[in-house]
């Protein structure tokens, strides 16, 4: 077996040379100079990820391998190389069927398996509120269930990693107990919990906020909302969409300031429609969105967003060009901190 040298430049801006194995990474060795070389980076890791191209993973079937590869063709064009398949508010007849197909294909396709690196449960359990259930559709949304996310993780040959849940919803807390217990990380959004319960839901172990400050009521009290309480208790790290549609720079620059840079990293929210035209699309559960020609996904009422045009690539160009980081802080918020928020193994640059 040959191998494959390459030389570049690191995000800590080191020059080496690294020698390829196969498809093993043999030795990295540092090297002079680095001025003329090109970057050599981690990929990019998307914790929310739903489909692309028209597939979801909601409609995932053991016969659709053409289908997670599209995924994962256009998924890697964009140089995302790690993601968790999101699941979100659909029949839990549906869930089933997509969790048990990923399984089988991810088993009988094991080179499929690096990039996607398990599954994030987003939906079901959520706030049935106008609003704060953003895009999900209201009928499938139920109260949080650990027996349902048992049999569905089961189903998945255990590759659910990370489950939303709404903390004020009844068994909310005790379902965060069980997970988090369990080793999967706890996120909390499309919810509306008041300051106390957030910080019990910490205290339950959850860790993460899903796509802060979207999956919320258009009109909020400027003091009785969540967002509050989420930038507020120190245990929670904050899930950002970088498409420049979900957030404004400014709320993207506080929620650095307030947390730290290790204590948040971007998603892209991207929609099963991601990398389609322009156009009227039907989504799951038969609600329409509309991909306008700038890449912005809405509802027909176009305050609520219906997920990401982009993959996360887009975060790094807002990142720099609209909140104004530097490159090398930027790509790591898309790639290096998920991948360690959610225990995803890069290799060891």
């Amino acid at each position: 077996m040959s191998n494959a040298i390459y030389q570049g430049v690191l995000l800590d801006g080191q020059a080496v040379q690294i020698t390829v194995s196969g498809q093993k990474i043999a030795s990295v060795a540092a090297m002079p100079g680095g001025a003329e070389l090109p970057r050599l980076l981690p990929v990019l890791v998307d914790l929310q990820q739903n489909g692309a191209l028209g597939h979801a993973f909601n409609l995932m079937s053991k016969e659709n391998i053409d289908g997670l590869r599209a995924i994962a063709r256009h998924l890697l064009q964009n140089g995302v190389g790690r993601i968790l398949a999101t699941l979100t508010t659909c029949p839990y007849e549906k869930l089933s069927i997509a969790c048990a197909a990923l399984k089988t294909l991810l088993d009988e396709n094991p080179e499929l398996n690096r990039l996607f690196a398990g599954i994030f449960h987003e939906g079901v359990f959520i706030s049935p509120k106008a609003g704060w259930r953003g895009g999900h559709a209201p009928e499938y949304i139920r109260p949080p269930d650990w027996d349902c996310l048992q049999r569905l993780n089961e189903l998945s040959g255990y590759r659910i990693r990370m489950v939303n849940v709404a903390p004020e919803e009844p068994g909310g807390l005790e379902f965060i107990s069980a997970a988090a217990k369990a080793g999967i990380i706890v996120a909390i959004g499309h919810c509306c919990p008041d300051t106390d319960t957030i910080r019990r839901a910490a205290d339950c172990g959850a860790s993460v906020v899903t796509h802060f400050a979207n999956g919320a009521a258009p009109e909020i009290h400027r003091f009785h909302n969540p967002f509050w309480g989420f930038l507020d208790e120190e245990r929670l790290r904050l899930g950002l969409v970088g498409d420049g549609f979900h957030l404004l720079p400014e709320i993207v620059r506080v929620a650095l300031k307030v947390k730290g840079q290790q204590s948040c990293f971007m998603v892209s929210d991207a929609n099963m429609h991601s990398g389609r035209p322009p156009g009227a699309y039907q989504r799951i559960g038969g609600v329409d969105c509309i991909i306008e020609p700038n890449g912005f996904i809405h509802l027909p009422d176009a305050q609520i967003l219906a997920g990401a045009w982009f993959q996360n690539n887009r975060g790094v160009e807002f990142l720099v060009n609209q909140v104004g980081l530097c490159f090398e802080d930027a790509w790591r918020l898309c790639s290096t901190t998920p991948a360690r928020i959610a225990n995803i193994d890069l290799p060891d640059l």
